[in-house]
């Protein structure tokens, strides 16, 4: 896999059969407003996972009732597998609302992400 960067600054994920922008995120809360138990803790456990599944730009947001996973993946990487994984992992940390957010982005960067967030209702600062 080789990452370049297009005349727009946007990076291009060339892998030896296909090439992707962008990348996928997944967004969860804790059920009843309840706060994360342990952030260090959540942090470790997602980096972990992104080690795991070999994610690659992986931008890990802690909040104190909500965290943002950012990453791309390979295109072997199965993504309920992933998901599987990550509500198996983050258990420990908080009761979780039932419902969670798993979506692609146009872009990895912070400046894109935010619009897209927003797009969905999302305030990112506010977690």
């Amino acid at each position: 896999m080789k990452i370049e960067i297009d005349k727009r600054g946007r990076k291009l994920y060339k892998f030896s059969h296909s090439v992707h922008q962008g990348g996928y995120f997944y967004c969860h809360k804790t059920d009843n407003n309840e706060e994360i138990k342990n952030k260090e803790g959540l942090r470790n456990a997602l980096k972990a996972i992104s080690i795991k599944y070999k994610l690659i730009d992986v931008t890990i947001k802690i909040y104190d009732k909500t965290f943002f996973f950012f990453f791309m993946m390979k295109p072997s990487v199965k993504p309920m597998e992933l998901i599987e994984t990550l509500h198996k992992n983050i258990d420990s940390f908080a009761k979780w609302d039932k419902d969670y957010l798993y979506n692609t982005v146009y872009d990895l960067q912070e400046i894109y992400l935010r619009k897209d967030l927003e797009k969905l209702g999302l305030e990112y600062e506010k977690g």
